[in-house]
């Protein structure tokens, strides 16, 4: 399940962006991108023992979030849960949390009171067409 977590508050996407650094060091660009397969083989292979580092950020994550404190308390309320990972969604306040469906509820419940937790299933099939 995914558990979003929105805070009463809210952030402008356009001026989110305006603080990353417009340089990053390659380390940290190759850190991203080489979690982004950690993650594709975690979701592919249902690993979820590896999830909480690949969802791990360098690029964003750390800037945005010391501009949204209530979203940084809900991140770190969340990582103290069963969650399996937990991130700043676009470019914030929003925290997701990705957890067993059956810990769901008990995870919304561990976060901020001041903001709307919603919990969403998770649509493993995806998008089909068929012929009618």
């Amino acid at each position: 399940a995914i558990v979003a977590w929105v805070p009463e508050t809210q952030t402008s996407t356009e001026k989110s962006r305006t603080t990353i650094p417009s340089q990053i060091p390659l380390k940290d660009v190759i850190y991203n991108i080489g979690h982004t397969a950690l993650v594709m083989g975690a979701l592919a292979s249902g690993d979820t023992s590896v999830m909480r580092t690949a969802f791990t950020d360098r690029l964003h994550q750390d800037v945005r979030l010391a501009a949204a404190p209530t979203s940084k308390a809900a991140l770190e309320a969340a990582l103290t849960t069963s969650a399996w990972a937990a991130w700043l969604s676009g470019s914030g306040p929003t925290v997701a949390v990705m957890c067993d469906k059956a810990s769901a509820a008990s995870i919304a419940q561990q976060l901020p009171p001041d903001g709307v937790t919603h919990v969403l299933e998770i649509d493993a099939l995806g998008a089909v067409l068929s012929a009618s």
